[in-house]
């Protein structure tokens, strides 16, 4: 643990989407020590398409930053020739340089929003102790996903159930794949984060679905029109319909809603976080403690 004043640091991946992260700042603003927001210097996506992001963006950033936590990383993020996966795991890297060493390393999506945020940053500062040597005790914190499929003028639908997870934090941030770090425990935690993700306007889930890492591992097009043709009286169609190989979405829920914000507080009314606890003995605890004291 380098610098104590600096112990919880979240990272944002800023692309087409950067307009979701608002929604998203605000739940973790208060929570966090530091906050990195990195995009793409030439205005690219990891696919070479391209981005604006308006300046009037980054002057509400600047006014909504009142406690001065937010820096904005700009680099040549994509490099033609590699594909969108390599460049996402890349810029993890490159980010997670930027966050600095030591701490609890965050990276979050612009549409990402983990409500009862303080919930986890209290569970992150009672376990210091894994952070004083990460190469001690490399450890890798997942979240569930509550996944948002699609938005109507009534509400949304929702990936049922919430079995998806994600490396949301890490001591460790030295990444092989997107989100991935190369070592450390896994752990899953009784956390839940929303994640807007498909529920957008059909231009931008074209736009997304273009630009994703994973837009060469399955039939965009196919996808697309199975989105598009999504309505209340054909959800009971949607069984087990995951793009990639591996991965399961069992099936749809819907939720009356009006807007995202009002998703989130009915959401956060009706599955309310726990307090989360480390599963981990006090001798084991101990050991750690001690080998981080006596080994580089």
């Amino acid at each position: 643990m380098r610098d104590r004043k600096n112990v919880i640091k979240a990272g944002y991946l800023l692309s087409y989407d950067y307009a979701y992260i608002f929604t998203s700042l605000k739940l973790i603003y208060e929570h966090v020590d530091s906050i990195v927001i990195s995009y793409d210097a030439d205005g690219k996506t990891w696919a070479g398409n391209d981005i604006y992001i308006p300046e009037s963006f980054f002057s509400e950033i600047k006014d909504m930053d009142q406690d001065h936590k937010i820096t904005f990383y700009k680099d040549q993020f994509y490099v033609p020739g590699m594909q969108p996966f390599e460049l996402d795991t890349r810029q993890r890297n490159m980010m997670a340089e930027k966050m600095g060493p030591g701490g609890w390393h965050i990276q979050i999506d612009s549409d990402e929003y983990p409500y009862d945020f303080k919930i986890l940053t209290d569970f992150l500062r009672e376990n210091l102790f894994l952070i004083r040597n990460p190469k001690i005790s490399p450890v890798n914190f997942l979240v569930h996903l509550v996944v948002l499929f699609k938005q109507d003028s009534n509400g949304f639908f929702v990936i049922e159930p919430y079995n998806e997870a994600c490396v949301l934090v890490t001591n460790n941030p030295v990444y092989d794949k997107p989100r991935r770090p190369k070592t450390g425990k896994d752990i899953l935690l009784d956390y839940y984060m929303i994640h807007q993700s498909w529920a957008r306007t059909a231009v931008e889930i074209k736009q997304k679905i273009e630009n994703w890492g994973h837009r060469d591992d399955f039939d965009v097009d196919a996808f697309y029109k199975k989105w598009l043709d999504l309505e209340e009286n054909t959800i009971h169609n949607y069984i087990d319909f995951h793009p990639l190989a591996g991965s399961s979405w069992e099936k749809l829920g819907y939720f009356k809603s009006d807007s995202i914000q009002d998703f989130i507080t009915s959401f956060e009314t009706s599955h309310l976080q726990k307090k989360i606890t480390l599963k981990m003995s006090k001798t084991k605890r101990i050991k750690i403690f001690l080998k981080s004291l006596f080994r580089s």
